[in-house]
């Protein structure tokens, strides 16, 4: 059986700045009295995601996966899940980080945002209370 952020690599692979839980963008509201800060777009969010996976940033990764991977994992089982991944796994962020670098559109759909990154595969973002976070990077 492989483990969640296996699942979770394999879901990005064949289907994806410093980001803290909490307040914060796309994090959750500011301090008492304060406005809450301005909701990160979904192109920022998987961007930052792509950027700390390839950098190997993984406490800056997790926060920014759905609610789902991240109460199935935590930021050390994501990274030993991506190293056994192998080079699919650096593959698919990178094609990410080129795609978004180059000016690629996500396509709304129904509280989700699809990126194509290839035949048959995309990166998945969806609407959190928090903001966008990353599904799945197929």
């Amino acid at each position: 059986m492989i483990g969640p952020a296996r699942a979770l690599a394999a879901a990005l692979l064949l289907a994806a700045g410093c980001a803290t839980p909490g307040p914060g963008p796309g994090g959750g509201g500011g301090p008492a009295g304060a406005p809450a800060p301005a909701r990160e777009d979904g192109r920022a969010v998987l961007l930052r995601f792509a950027l700390a996976v390839q950098g190997g940033r993984w406490s800056e990764a997790w926060p920014l996966l759905s609610e789902r991977w991240r109460a199935a994992t935590s930021p050390g089982r994501l990274a030993a899940d991506y190293r056994g991944a192998g080079p699919v796994a650096r593959e698919a962020s990178e094609r990410v980080v080129a795609l978004l670098t180059a000016g690629a559109a996500l396509q709304p759909s129904q509280g989700r945002l699809t990126l194509p990154v290839g035949p048959g595969r995309e990166a998945r973002l969806v609407e959190e209370a928090g903001g966008w976070r990353v599904d799945a990077l197929e």
